[in-house]
């Protein structure tokens, strides 16, 4: 399949169940090959873009109609939205890129650099919305034309959600950082939105104005929380986390099924953007040759690479028994 070729959601299910059977498989880097991954991740992001204008021009719009802070709040959110889809858009497209001489490792820590980016709006948004909020307590704001207003709302919170179930869906199939914090966003504005509404038909139809900031409180603090759940998953790519220990026992046990292959030693691993790196010793029998030793090298690297086509990986082979330990003991772990 090339990269240009349409990839239908059956064949992503197919690449990542069939070749990859553990726990926890889908929604992480590695399981897709890069060309794959790249296209689902550009469009999405293009789509983020595209909804993002469309939405921050339709809500200044609705802003200067109806007068209704709550809008002017949204507007503020989604204008952050779309510049977070923006970043995101670059983020995917750098990532891809192939490595070359000066960055042998690949672009794909870019991913977690947009992710980074994103907190700080998503934190951005969080401060705004509580302003607003602090703001509103105590305090009725007259809005007017509330029907078409909430009516508009509705169509964006429709728009929203189909964006979202878009991004979950190649979020989990490339397990794409910088997609995931995008979706945070506008799984955020939807939630802004539905807020608005209700800030809306309260002020407008029921004596209960502080139910408004009430809601706009909870939203706040659901907003810090998942920039917090983003801002641990750049961390850890970009501190070059290991996998987690199911991936881990995944890995050796793909490299262990040779009955030649004595013992998978020094296993470290890191994801970059859409991208894994692993590298490992493996533990032969000493009367084995080079060449025979090279070539059950070969064979472990097609297994994980099969199971995990985006992954670059690195084996050398050792005499099982020699007591040696080759890497600088200030990495060693037990």
């Amino acid at each position: 399949m090339s990269a240009n070729s349409d990839i239908s959601e059956a064949d992503l299910t197919a690449t990542s169940d069939d070749r990859f059977d553990q726990p926890n498989r889908r929604g992480r880097p590695g399981r897709l090959p890069p060309d794959h991954s790249a296209v689902i991740t550009r469009r999405i992001t293009a789509l983020a873009v595209s909804l993002g204008v469309v939405m921050a021009v339709g809500k200044f719009w609705l802003w200067g109609e109806t007068g209704s802070v709550g809008v002017l709040a949204s507007l503020v959110h989604s204008a952050l939205d779309m510049f977070g889809a923006i970043a995101s858009f670059i983020a995917v497209r750098f990532a891809a890129r192939r490595p070359n001489p000066e960055y042998r490792f690949g672009f794909g820590k870019a991913e977690s650099f947009s992710a980074v980016f994103q907190v700080c709006l998503i934190v951005m948004g969080a401060a705004h919305l509580l302003q607003e909020v602090f703001g509103h307590i105590g305090h009725s704001h007259p809005v007017t034309k509330s029907g078409p207003a909430i009516m508009v709302l509705v169509v964006f919170i429709a728009l929203t959600l189909w964006l979202i179930i878009a991004q979950s869906w190649a979020v989990r199939a490339t397990g794409s950082i910088a997609v995931r914090g995008d979706r945070a966003h506008y799984i955020a504005d939807l939630l802004a939105n539905i807020f608005v509404i209700i800030g809306i038909a309260v002020a407008s139809y029921t004596p209960f104005a502080w139910a408004d900031s009430f809601v706009g409180g909870l939203m706040a603090i659901w907003l810090l929380f998942t920039a917090f759940q983003i801002a641990r998953l750049a961390w850890g790519q970009l501190m070059d986390r290991e996998l987690n220990s199911d991936e881990r026992r995944a890995i050796e046990r793909l490299a262990m099924s040779d009955t030649a292959v004595r013992a998978v030693t020094d296993l470290r691993t890191r994801a970059a953007g859409p991208h894994l790196h692993i590298q490992m010793r493996l533990d032969f029998d000493e009367t084995l040759t080079l060449s025979q030793s090279h070539d059950l090298v070969m064979a472990a690297e097609k297994r994980i690479m099969d199971a995990f086509p985006a992954a670059d990986v690195l084996i050398y082979p050792h005499p099982a028994g020699c007591g040696h330990n080759h890497s600088n003991a200030h990495f060693q772990t037990p």
